[in-house]
């Protein structure tokens, strides 16, 4: 007879359940996709067919065909020489493609089908993707379907003439995918190839990981790291810890602290997941509330934009004098969210208390501890220590350190050769000084390093270190170079899989942006008449769900920091009027609300499944994606409540200062680990393969 286990009857279980809902997901879009096309076979029943010409006809016929009498005017003589261009252009592009002149009725205008017109069904590649990872808990599958199904969507929206609207329906969607968008996120010259950078820089992470594995550096970061106590606690702070350091650059905080963590987490028997965890939590809330790093420049800008955009209408008197600078560092103090997920790190860190899938994640990771160790097993490890060198922590950190300096360097270098940064360094005030020179030191290097490429800094800086790795191992002599390579390029290997993943994840997220899916949530957001009250509540859920459904936080806070500005600014400015607002409340309420739009683009981006930022997180501890994914899940969306609360609920139902929020906030939270985490279990396995017989006793003579 055949037995199944539980797991393997659930696992397949959520298969089946997942192949339907894909199935159910796909055929609904079909059905979708076909009711947006013209109508075919009834309709021309009933109308006989118009007359076909080539489009070479047409235009002649259209440039021969006398003017109406309201032509002579400038908009009619506009639209006749548009409509000739167009179909001018159109037969250009028919023939440099096909060789064939494309045919098309009398008096047809082709024109590409808006993506706005599908609405809230933009939504739809992502929450397909989301959906099917979750269930089935395969990650790989459902982006490849969600990217195919946003594809098709997008078909129709493809310019008149363009190669892939000249191919069939099925063919079109099918090459838009893997063309456009599977290959475009891998090379794509608009971003100037940062995409393949970091493709490149998480590469070769992987091969310096692997090489200060095999040359002892890690085992001697371990013990200095571990000590002789194996604190669990100790080795859970020390990732947070490191994590705030890393502060200048999400990418390199998460790439950093990830594998050089990762074996001093093995050695105390904290789980991957947790591990994956404790750095995505850490990497972008840091980069975000860092003051100097590659996020500050960008958000900035974001928040620039929306102050321009208001100065072309006029800027209400509230906000005279108010500059992007000035209302980054005012926001700080209102966004909740980043400033309580680490917090929440830190109190499961110090605690060892977990809940949900986190703490299934630790008991099973606590229980291997306690499997007896077989006689093979034994023998496995003697051999493999004597084959290990002799562990120096030096080897292991100072690739690292090289890592980080040389990245901080060339942030710096190549952020004081950008055009934004020189046009600030020879701003004159009026009196004739230097404006750079009365800059606060701080304020300077905001300024180098976020106009900086970051894409370029990490990519070098990963090669000086894989560099360095190679160079102090020869030097030490702990093994031969042959070797040392050998390991890195199974250490670079280790990383295809997630990488994988990482593309597919930058695809659906460029397939959500052609479907317009921020710009359709930020015009609900500016129709909607929210009381001024809600609006820090309304944009932070807003600019959650937008970074969710399209895993970048930094094309959210593009969309939503204009729409967020001139909301606020509108809606204050009548409150003013109308005598229920001061000033001084009024310029809090826009710092509270730049602060929601910055925060919760960080929360949706940390929840999402398709973000490269938990790719990456992913990637560098070792854990699966769907575990990290699922693990997370929950302590991101407890943070998030309390986030709410605190703000909502304290500071403006009560109308509290912001510290007091935070205060509260916190509270809420040690009350939550305390009372819902519980620390790990050790289940012992006592399957009958494991049990070890019992030592021969000694007979006596």
């Amino acid at each position: 007879m055949f037995s199944f286990s539980s797991e393997r009857l659930a696992r397949f279980a959520r298969t089946r359940v997942a192949i339907l809902v894909a199935v159910i997901a796909v055929s609904s879009a079909g059905v979708v996709l076909s009711a947006q096309q013209p109508s075919t076979n009834q309709d021309s029943k009933k109308t006989p067919p118009p007359k076909r010409v080539s489009l070479e006809e047409a235009a002649r016929a259209m440039l021969a065909k006398p003017s109406h009498p309201d032509s002579s005017s400038d908009k009619g003589d506009q639209h006749q020489k548009a409509g000739s261009k167009r179909e001018k252009t159109a037969a250009g592009d028919a023939s440099e493609g096909d060789g064939v002149g494309r045919e098309v009725e009398v008096g047809e205008v082709a024109k590409a089908k808006d993506a706005k017109s599908y609405t809230y069904l933009v939504f739809l590649p992502a929450a397909i993707a989301i959906l099917i990872a979750i269930i089935a808990r395969q990650v790989v599958p459902a982006l490849v379907i969600g990217v195919l199904v946003g594809a098709y969507m997008l078909v129709p929206c493809q310019e008149p003439g363009s190669t892939y609207a000249q191919m069939s329906y099925a063919v079109a969607g099918f090459r838009l995918a893997a063309e456009n968008y599977v290959l475009g996120a891998v090379i794509s010259p608009k971003d100037n190839y940062g995409h393949a950078m970091i493709m490149m820089f998480t590469l070769i992470i992987g091969f310096t990981v692997g090489v200060i594995g095999r040359n002892g550096g890690t085992s001697g970061m371990v013990r200095v790291v571990a000590g002789k106590t194996e604190s669990a606690r100790r080795g859970a702070v020390t990732a947070w810890f490191a994590g705030l350091v890393v502060f200048f650059d999400d990418y390199a905080n998460t790439m950093i602290v990830g594998p050089t963590m990762a074996p001093i987490f093995d050695r105390v028997r904290i789980s991957r997941a947790k591990l994956a965890y404790i750095i995505d939590s850490t990497a972008a809330p840091v980069a975000s509330l860092a003051i100097i790093g590659t996020w500050v420049g960008t958000e900035i800008g974001f928040i620039d934009a929306g102050l321009n955009k208001l100065a072309e209408a006029g800027t209400p008197g509230f906000l005279d004098g108010v500059s992007g600078m000035s209302a980054f560092l005012n926001s700080l103090a209102y966004r909740f969210y980043p400033i309580l997920a680490l917090i929440m790190v830190f109190l499961v860190a110090v605690t060892g208390r977990d809940f949900g899938p986190m703490r299934k994640s630790q008991n099973r990771c606590a229980g291997d501890a306690n499997k007896p160790i077989t006689q093979a097993s034994a023998l496995a490890k003697e051999v493999a220590r004597a084959n290990e060198p002799v562990g120096r922590w030096w080897l292991g950190l100072l690739p690292i350190g090289v890592l980080v300096a040389a990245t901080l360097v060339i942030l710096a270098v190549t952020g004081s050769s950008a055009e934004k940064t020189i046009t600030a360094m020879n701003e004159v005030a009026p009196d004739g000084t230097s404006v750079w020179d009365a800059l606060p030191l701080w304020e300077k290097g905001s300024i180098l390093i976020g106009n900086a490429s970051s894409y370029l800094a990490i990519f070098y800086g990963a090669i000086f270190s894989a560099f360095v790795a190679v160079l102090t191992t020869l030097f030490a002599r702990t093994c031969a170079l042959r070797d040392a390579v050998d390991a890195g390029l199974n250490g670079m290997s280790r990383m295809f899989p997630a990488i994988v993943v990482l593309i597919l994840a930058w695809s659906i997220s460029h397939v959500s942006k052609d479907l317009k899916l921020g710009d359709i949530a930020g015009d609900y957001l500016t129709g909607a008449n929210f009381s001024p009250h809600l609006i820090p509540l309304a944009v932070f859920i807003a600019s959650a769900v937008i970074s969710f459904a399209t895993g970048t936080s930094w094309a959210t806070m593009g969309i939503l920091c204009p729409v967020t500005v001139a909301i606020v600014a509108n809606l204050a400015t009548k409150e003013i009027t109308a005598g229920a607002m001061t000033g001084p409340e009024a310029l809090t309420l826009f710092y509270q609300a730049v602060g929601s739009v910055l925060a919760g683009s960080i929360f949706g981006d940390h929840c999402s499944p398709i973000s490269d930022t938990t790719v990456l997180s992913s990637i560098a501890s070792g854990c699966p994606h769907e575990e990290h994914v699922w693990t997370q899940l929950p302590y991101a969306l407890v943070t998030a409540a309390v986030a709410m609360g605190a703000s909502e609920v304290v500071c403006e139902m009560y109308n509290q200062p912001w510290y007091i929020g935070l205060a509260v906030g916190t509270g809420v939270l040690v009350l939550i680990v305390f009372v819902v985490g519980r620390k790990p279990i050790p289940r012992l396995d006592l399957s009958i393969t494991n049990v070890q017989p019992p030592a021969p006793m000694d007979m006596p003579t």
